[in-house]
């Protein structure tokens, strides 16, 4: 059975009884309190609505914020780059994840399966 079968069932439940037999007790249940229970369904219903639009926001705003700090790491990237006595093979550029230029041109950065494969096809020898 489905939330929405549930909750439709009960709003022709207490529609129904509500005009016909507001009155009158089913099984020891009144009019009144299946309306309480139908009313605080539609309230929870209403709380989880405004907590997804809430998430949702949240997520905007967070993906929003990744963007900014995104281009705040260019500008720090691009500005270690470009001032003297820095630039582009100082040990800050290792320890921010970029691959210094010393290392670049001393071949460090060739992947051991390019090498390999090299020997391997006979082109190498």
């Amino acid at each position: 059975m489905s939330y929405s079968y549930i909750y439709k069932s009960a709003q022709k439940i207490t529609l129904g009884w509500g005009d016909e037999a507001k009155e009158t007790p089913f099984g020891g249940l009144t009019w009144s309190g299946h309306f309480s229970g139908v009313a605080a369904y539609e309230g929870a219903l209403d709380r989880v609505a405004v907590l997804e639009n809430e998430l949702a926001g949240a997520r905007v705003e967070r993906d929003v914020k990744l963007v900014e700090l995104g281009d705040l790491n260019r500008q720090a990237h691009y500005g270690l780059l470009g001032t003297p006595g820095w630039g582009d093979d100082c040990s800050l550029m290792a320890r921010w994840g970029y691959i210094r230029r010393s290392d670049r041109s001393s071949g460090l950065t060739r992947s051991s399966n390019a090498q390999s494969e090299f020997v391997v096809s006979g082109e190498g020898i």
